[in-house]
């Protein structure tokens, strides 16, 4: 079943936007981001409008959607773990498209930047799922390390960055050859991985041991390991390049760090045990899940500060709005 309560309010605002080009005003004065969040607790979907600040509908029929994903294609890609399966969700008509098995116990999904693959960590049966997106069914199923979670694209869709919570490694994917090239030992269960926009550094959360390794792409080595709050859970990099910024999930804090010197900027105290993290599409915000409050904060990366809180459905965990260098609305 799916909850709407902005059909209007879309309408209206796509009025605007044509209203906008035809007197030349610049593009985003009425630029909206929508925010989705992967619920565990509840198996939903809620829907946010970060304009206004508030869950505006609610998707339901899912057992335990864990990770989400907006991929290049414009549709909206999760993990349902307990059901062992992958889902495709219509941002835009808010309802289920299609549901199909991959691996056990799936984590994160990703879609290559050309829009023909998607990748699917199995942290159960410790394989990554390759998934043709066009019929959805499975070309390839490869063995890449002990427990896989997080997973990370390289700009140009060549490697595959995951990390891997049980054998304590990043494993390198060469996505056209379908095979491992490498790994990176780290010396912590490693929770998730992104690229940075240029391509030259994965960033990994490390949970045990509260700190971030960073990984030169080249010589794939640690080049920097940075201290950050109690179990951090997903990382990001901000479109312009300018921090990391890890979610310490027992801390209940953001770590927000200088790219450029490796230098925690602040600490950020938001709700309880933050988890998920995604940027705005002019990455002036970042969105980000607290599992245990049930709620999302929006926090201003221009001020360093958490600007609403929005409730949503139960254990919100995934969270997706724009993916920098992906997808362009």
């Amino acid at each position: 079943m799916v909850v709407r309560q902005t059909h209007h309010d879309r309408f209206l605002f796509l009025g605007l936007i044509l209203f906008c080009c035809l007197l030349d005003l610049p593009s985003d004065l009425f630029a909206a981001t929508w925010i989705y969040t992967a619920n565990e607790g509840d198996g939903t979907i809620s829907v946010i409008d970060a304009d206004s600040g508030k869950m505006t509908a609610t998707i339901r029929g899912l057992q335990a959607p864990h990770n989400i994903h907006l991929g290049p294609d414009g549709m909206l890609y999760l993990t349902d773990g307990p059901a062992n399966q992958a889902v495709k969700v219509d941002p835009q008509r808010l309802r289920v498209l299609e549901q199909w098995p991959v691996g056990r116990g799936p984590a994160h999904v990703v879609m290559t930047p050309d829009k023909k693959l998607l990748l699917i960590t199995n942290s159960d049966s410790g394989d990554l799922t390759i998934t043709d997106a066009a019929s959805l069914a499975t070309v390839a199923t490869v063995p890449v390390g002990r427990t896989p979670h997080g997973i990370a694209l390289s700009p140009n869709g060549k490697f595959a960055y995951i990390a891997n919570l049980g054998s304590h490694d990043l494993a390198i994917f060469d996505v056209e050859a379908r095979t491992l090239v490498g790994s990176v030992a780290l010396e912590d269960a490693a929770v998730q991985a992104w690229v940075d926009p240029q391509g030259r550094f994965v960033y990994v959360t490390g949970s045990g041991t509260a700190q971030i390794f960073k990984i030169d792409a080249a010589s794939r080595q640690v080049v920097a390991r940075i201290p950050v709050g109690k179990r951090p859970a997903q990382i990001g990099v901000s479109p312009d390049g300018k921090f990391v910024i890890s979610c310490d999930q027992e801390a209940g804090e953001l770590t927000i760090i200088d790219a450029t010197t490796d230098r925690v900027v602040t600490h950020l105290s938001l709700g309880k045990w933050t988890h998920g993290l995604s940027f705005s599409s002019n990455g002036k915000q970042v969105f980000v899940t607290n599992t245990r409050s049930n709620d999302v904060s929006i926090v201003d990366l221009g001020t360093l500060t958490e600007v609403k809180r929005v409730k949503v459905g139960k254990r919100p965990n995934g969270i997706a709005a724009s993916y920098p260098n992906t997808f362009q609305r």
